[in-house]
């Protein structure tokens, strides 16, 4: 009788466990969806905004941007359901680097404007995020490798972006290099540029992390550092969540 309580008990356990784990990742697709939602009016509002009609290869590329926010998303959440949800399993995070080495496959396959650009990822190792900080550093990798296919070689040349993830004291470290044209002196990346800038500040500010560009001649290196968080420090949705 007693190891059928037990039996009975542990069921019950991983009923409410699995039951629990099932509305975590409603709630996070539902405050994922509405992001994109708010992304994709940003974008119209600003084509709205440009005062003339849109050729078609700039049609493709604004619908593109689109795709790659929901491929980024939805890559994200294939990785989250693979997750262990045993207790004890998979607890210490989501190994970015292993998502961010996807990431760049899933773009250069799914992006046509990449050209004959490749995408490349260096994973130091030990890169870890809790899953509310995983949608906006992957949606700032997808900004930023974006923004490289679209500027970085204006004469359409091939050239090469690198992602790369690592730990340095304690916080982590996520680059995005090209060896493209570079930004010019008096553009502020801090301050200056269209959605793609904007969405990138906005999520970084999310985060609490600093971004810096660093920008010398010949191409650009952009570099996000995420500081330990702790539980006084959470994830800010940037949309509150609709009734």
């Amino acid at each position: 009788m007693d190891v059928e309580r037990r039996e009975f008990g542990d069921a019950a356990v991983r009923h409410v466990a699995s039951e629990d784990r099932l509305s975590e990742a409603q709630h996070r697709i539902a405050n994922n969806l509405a992001l994109i939602a708010g992304y994709t009016r940003l974008q119209a509002t600003r084509l709205q905004k440009a005062g003339r009609p849109l050729s078609a290869r700039e049609a493709c590329i604004a619908l593109e941007e689109v795709a790659a926010r929901i491929e980024t998303v939805g890559e994200l959440h294939r990785l989250l359901s693979a997750t262990p949800a045993k207790k004890g399993e998979g607890d210490d995070g989501i190994d970015l680097g292993r998502f961010l080495g996807k990431l760049c496959r899933s773009l250069m396959e799914t992006v046509s404007f990449a050209g004959d650009t490749t995408i490349t990822n260096r994973d130091a190792g030990g890169c870890l995020v809790r899953p509310d900080q995983a949608t906006p550093v992957a949606l700032i990798v997808s900004e930023l490798v974006t923004n490289a296919l679209k500027y970085a070689h204006p004469t359409g040349v091939a050239g090469r972006i690198m992602v790369s993830c690592r730990t340095s004291a304690g916080a982590l470290v996520v680059e995005v290099t090209d060896d493209g044209v570079g930004l010019s002196e008096e553009f502020d990346p801090q301050t200056d540029g269209g959605l793609g800038f904007r969405v990138v500040r906005g999520l970084a500010r999310q985060l609490g992390a600093s971004l810096v560009y660093e920008s010398a001649g010949i191409g650009l290196t952009v570099r996000l550092t995420l500081g330990p968080v702790d539980d006084e420090h959470r994830v800010i949705p940037l949309w509150p969540d609709r009734a």
